[in-house]
């Protein structure tokens, strides 16, 4: 009788934990990678004095989902930067700096997405990339959900919902 209650009991346990690991498998969010593809949207520079590269590419992805969707979008600041850093975020916006490349370390110039979402600056020997999120409306709040420095370029993951 006593190692029928030592088998129930090791068993219950092993299923607990077996339910709990699984479950906190499922909520990790995977671990985010470069595109092996080049950026799929080129934002048009817009050059104002300086020598300025005529594109600056991003790989921009949306997943929708009932309710809502969610953005990635990864700059690809190294075509023509040093590795970005993180300057400063909150809830709506998040910004990158990376030092530009002596070729385009004269350029004055901007560039950005239809809306104004994803902002690109040159100044100062600096590229600026800038995610803006809209104001939030009572049928579409949005928000920066991740944020960080993806093989040395700016990555944002944000949501919108419906």
């Amino acid at each position: 009788m006593k190692t029928l209650a030592k088998i129930t009991l090791a068993f219950g346990l092993l299923s607990t934990l077996l339910t709990t690991t699984a479950a906190n498998t499922l909520a990790v969010t995977p671990k985010p990678q470069l595109p092996k593809t080049p950026p799929n949207e080129q934002l048009k520079v817009q050059r104002q004095s300086g020598n300025c590269p005529k594109t600056f590419g991003i790989w921009n992805t949306f997943r929708y989902y009932e309710g809502g969707g969610e953005n990635t979008v990864i700059a690809d600041t190294l075509a023509i930067a040093l590795p970005a850093k993180l300057v400063s975020s909150g809830k709506k916006f998040v910004e990158y700096r990376g030092t530009l490349k002596k070729a385009y370390a004269t350029c004055v110039g901007s560039a950005s997405s239809e809306g104004n979402t994803y902002r690109v600056s040159f100044q100062k020997g600096n590229v600026y990339f800038r995610v803006q999120l809209p104001k939030d409306t009572p049928s579409n709040p949005s928000e920066i959900s991740d944020r960080t420095i993806l093989a040395s370029r700016p990555y944002v993951r944000w949501a919108i919902a419906d």
